[in-house]
């Protein structure tokens, strides 16, 4: 009799169909997931260039209207809105402009007198004979060389010869040196990297950097008063800061500064040396002669606007130098737009310890410099770039520059 087997069955292997339908959903798992990160590549990118595109747009905004307020600002300053033969802060030019809320962002300024400031150009004119005889003059005959090294000390930084003798070298046209003290192409072949003399004008005060015997801590502090404007210029007594005039004040000191601040605008310099005069009581020719009109004025061709632009998540700071010349409409000859990144909040607006030998106590007291946190808040947080430039301007920042020349005197 012939037994019949059942099949056997293996136990440890699937069947052809079961093995197909497990390779089907893992091939599909793959590829949902590729689709998955392409699609979220593609919605990412897009997204990148939506915001590239938005910053874009909202930073050519925010140039257009940097350039509307820079019209405006060239109107407020033309002969129909202003005196040409005086300029002072009870004009309209001298107020800041308020707070401007636009259709997404806000617009703050302010004109600034640029020559309220030492003009560094001015030395371009000098030659070996004119500083020998500046120097050799009546000790209380003001003149640019005696201007100069006055706010040097003032604002203690070394003073010597060399002061004046290298800006004279670095501006003049020539290659001879101005005197012995003086920096011509020889001696700056030898920095590194090497340095070139301008031989010309400059057109940025931080050039002065540049000049052998300038530190750039020295240049940060001169820098509030200090211009580089095409041609000679005089300094306007209107609008001139306390450093500025201390500084012209020879002899007399912090009462020639009390004077001046009691007793502007001056709507002419016979009326500044009459003003002097009631003080000294020695003529106003004599007045002439120590405060000349070469050095002085009582109006201005140059001033600079100062914008800040917040538009969206672009941020803009602008600043135009604008030259007034007589009878027509100023012109822009210089612009300077800065973009500020987002997300700056704090930065240190008037490091009172830049030198490197006061680095470490800088950086290390912080907060405990402070008596109050709002004095802090002023010195760390971000200002407007108005708010700083008025604080020069109204003496703020420089009140102890003549705390300290109250007390020498």
């Amino acid at each position: 009799m012939e037994t019949k087997r059942a099949p056997l069955v293996s136990l440890g292997r699937r069947s052809r169909p079961q093995q197909q339908g497990g390779v089907a959903l893992l091939a599909t798992l793959i590829l949902v997931l590729a689709l998955t990160l392409i699609l979220g590549n593609i919605f990412y990118r897009h997204q990148i260039d939506v915001s590239q595109a938005t910053g874009s747009l909202h930073g050519d905004q925010a140039v257009l209207l940097a350039i509307s307020a820079e019209s405006w600002a060239r109107d407020l300053l033309a002969s129909d809105n202003d005196d040409l033969a005086v300029d002072h802060f009870g004009e309209d030019w001298a107020q800041a402009i308020p707070l401007l809320p636009v259709d997404g962002g806000t617009i703050v300024g302010c004109l600034v007198d640029l020559e309220s400031r030492v003009n560094i150009n001015n030395f371009s004119t000098y030659t070996e004979s004119s500083l020998s005889a500046e120097r050799k003059a009546n000790a209380n005959n003001m003149s640019l060389v005696k201007l100069w090294e006055s706010l040097l000390q003032n604002m203690d930084v070394m003073v010597n010869e060399s002061r004046v003798a290298v800006i004279i070298d670095w501006l003049d046209k020539g290659d001879e040196l101005i005197g012995p003290a003086g920096a011509e192409q020889s001696d700056y072949s030898g920095f590194n990297p090497p340095r070139f003399p301008a031989n010309t004008e400059i057109a940025d005060t931080a050039e002065l950097a540049a000049m052998t015997g300038y530190s750039l801590a020295e240049v940060q502090r001169l820098m509030p008063f200090i211009s580089a404007l095409p041609g000679p210029t005089t300094i306007n007594i209107n609008s001139a800061p306390e450093a500025v005039l201390m500084a012209l004040s020879g002899d007399l000191g912090i009462d020639f500064v009390d004077m001046v601040l009691d007793n502007r605008p001056f709507l002419t310099l016979q009326e500044f040396y009459q003003a002097i005069d009631i003080r000294l009581m020695v003529g106003e020719p004599a007045l002439a002669i120590r405060w000349p009109a070469k050095l002085i004025d009582v109006k201005s061709d140059f001033f600079q606007l100062n914008l800040e632009v917040t538009l969206g998540q672009s941020r803009l700071e602008v600043k135009s130098i604008m030259q007034r010349g007589a009878n027509r409409r100023p012109v822009v000859i210089r612009r300077e737009i800065t973009v500020v990144p987002a997300g700056v909040t704090t930065v240190p607006s008037s490091p009172r310890y830049s030198d490197d030998e006061n680095a470490e106590e800088y950086a290390g007291s912080r907060r405990d410099r402070f008596d109050d946190q709002e004095e802090y808040d002023r010195e760390y947080y971000l200002r407007p770039i108005c708010e700083i430039t008025n604080s020069y301007t109204t003496g703020d920042l420089d009140s102890n520059l003549n705390t300290n020349a109250k007390s020498n005197n």
